[in-house]
């Protein structure tokens, strides 16, 4: 090819680039257009918390017997917990719930039955711990003590729960209004928003194993009626939640 006929077509050539660029930039304007007017999107979340005192005490106290006559081993084990049930219906305060009887069959080595187990237990409740504890330290050689817990009762989480809703409420309109500024957008829109009502961590928790033989039984019994009034009964306090997440869209 020679110089002359070059030159000839490279104004060919360069005009047919430029038509092509002209061609697809509208295109790409429109794009970058299309994304500039779309809204800037953020999904973020908050916290608020409360350190409560713990005013919900729960025990469960159980009667364990073993022997070779299932009537006599449930006549035991039902006046056993018939004296914690009377004791604590001296206190009005207390919700109580007998939760049963369960009977268990021990076989011998041919199979057959040669003994039987028989367990019994109660649950107590109430926010008067000196009542608790005076029940609890009054049971006989007979009745153990399987846990004592504490935790936060319903009705004072729903006393915080208005308080507590409301805050998270602000705190994460607060946080919205801080990146609005700092987008320097001239409004923004909540959507997709989830509140998380209170709720309790850090829960305290005492418990002693139940034990299905006989003689180590026996041996609980005596290490817990020992030490019934030694039981630790401070409620100690634990943390009540409340959280908030959502979208924030700025324009």
């Amino acid at each position: 090819m020679t110089l002359k006929n070059f030159l000839t077509i490279l104004p060919l050539a360069l005009a047919t680039a430029t038509t092509f660029a002209q061609t697809v930039t509208p295109e790409a304007a429109a794009v970058s257009a299309e994304n500039k007017d779309k809204p800037a999107t953020f999904h973020f979340s908050t916290e608020v918390f409360r350190t409560v005192e713990k005013d919900l005490m729960q025990a469960n106290v159980y009667s364990q017997k073993s022997g070779k006559s299932l009537p006599n081993l449930k006549k035991e084990v039902a006046q056993h917990l018939n004296r914690v049930l009377e004791e604590a219906k001296k206190y009005p305060s207390i919700e109580v719930e007998a939760e049963g009887v369960i009977n268990y069959a021990n076989y011998n080595g041919k199979g057959n039955i040669d003994g039987w187990e028989t367990t019994g237990s109660i649950h107590l409740k109430s926010k008067d711990f000196d009542a608790m504890a005076a029940v609890l330290e009054s049971v006989s050689k007979d009745v153990a003590i399987r846990y004592v817990d504490f935790s936060v009762s319903p009705e004072k989480k729903a006393s915080l729960e208005d308080e507590m809703t409301l805050e998270i409420i602000k705190k994460f309109q607060h946080k919205a209004d801080i990146i609005q500024k700092g987008l320097g957008a001239k409004k923004y829109k909540l959507s997709n928003i989830n509140i998380q009502t209170p709720d309790e961590s850090g829960g305290q928790y005492y418990q002693h194993r139940l034990a299905y033989d006989s003689a180590e039984y026996a041996v609980t019994q005596a290490a817990i009626g020992k030490s019934a009034k030694a039981l630790p009964l401070e409620a100690g306090k634990t943390t009540i939640y409340a959280s908030a997440s959502g979208n924030v869209e700025f324009e």
